[in-house]
């Protein structure tokens, strides 16, 4: 037997952390993800069309 009896304990875990954690994003005064440093993500992305995955060719 291993830590977990089954998937299903698994996923029940993680989705207890993820809320946690999304519900102290949403409470807590800081932020972690500021208008300033997205903004200047948004002027370094490439946004050109291209392919994700090279055929080889």
């Amino acid at each position: 037997m291993g830590i977990f009896p089954n998937a299903a304990a698994v996923v029940r875990l993680v989705g207890a952390i993820l809320i946690d954690m999304h519900d102290e994003w949403i409470a807590g005064d800081r932020r972690y993800l500021s208008e300033e440093s997205m903004a200047l993500l948004a002027d370094t992305m490439d946004t050109e069309e291209h392919a994700a995955i090279n055929s080889g060719e």
